[in-house]
């Protein structure tokens, strides 16, 4: 039996990219929920503050903050992308949607003071941004699969870079292991170089193939 489509502009369209942002929406916003507001002595100097542990809490808040809305901004510019939503590219975009809603647990076990010499809680969210890095590729290749959008050289620059966040996440997890958690965290750091990296190698290639910058 073949899987029913709703094109673009129909309402069962609409309504599933909605149901998309919502869920990516609450999401970031479960972030601050797990935050612990330090008690009034905490308040009484920087060291009593520090020692609160709501510094670690603000600081795996505000990179998984940073973290959702790009996988936002990633499954908002594939969405934007495709003709129309099918049963396989729904039920794609649901598992996808399932490691984004995971990332509240994961950050707030990662935070949590009493586990702060723990690999597990850093791996875990590590397994969870590769999973969630995954399937917005697995969205594109499905959509190209489908016949649901057209594979642009721009796109498929994007998709050949896909896999190198899940690639320094996934460096992060023997780190953690071996040395430690606070180690395995300062891998990630490598994304603020591979980032502007691959973002002038893809706007080279473009330039190479003749196209407007804002294609890369």
């Amino acid at each position: 039996m073949a899987s029913r489509s709703y094109a673009r502009g129909t309402t069962e369209f609409d309504r599933g990219l909605t149901f998309f942002d919502a869920v990516y929406a609450v999401a970031i916003t479960l972030l601050v929920v797990d935050i612990v507001p330090p008690t009034a002595d905490h308040w009484a100097s920087w060291d009593a503050l520090a020692g609160s542990g709501v510094l670690d809490q603000l600081l795996a808040f505000a990179i998984s903050f940073f973290v959702i809305a790009n996988f936002w901004k990633v499954n908002h510019r594939l969405m934007g992308e495709v003709s129309a939503l099918d049963g396989p590219l729904l039920n794609t975009n649901i598992v996808a949607m399932f490691f984004i809603v995971l990332l509240p647990f994961s950050t707030a076990s990662m935070s949590e003071a009493t586990l702060d010499a723990q690999p597990l809680p850093v791996v875990l969210y590590a397994v969870n941004i590769i999973c969630a890095s995954l399937a917005q590729h697995v969205i594109w290749v499905v959509a190209v699969h489908r016949g649901l959008t057209e594979p642009s050289r721009a796109a498929r620059r994007r998709s050949a870079f896909t896999f190198v966040v899940p690639a320094v996440f996934a460096l992060s997890i023997p780190v953690a292991f071996l040395l430690g958690p606070d180690p395995a965290r300062y891998t990630w750091l490598l994304l603020l170089l591979t980032g502007p990296v691959t973002s002038a190698i893809q706007k080279r290639m473009a330039a190479r193939d003749g196209e407007e910058p804002g294609d890369a």
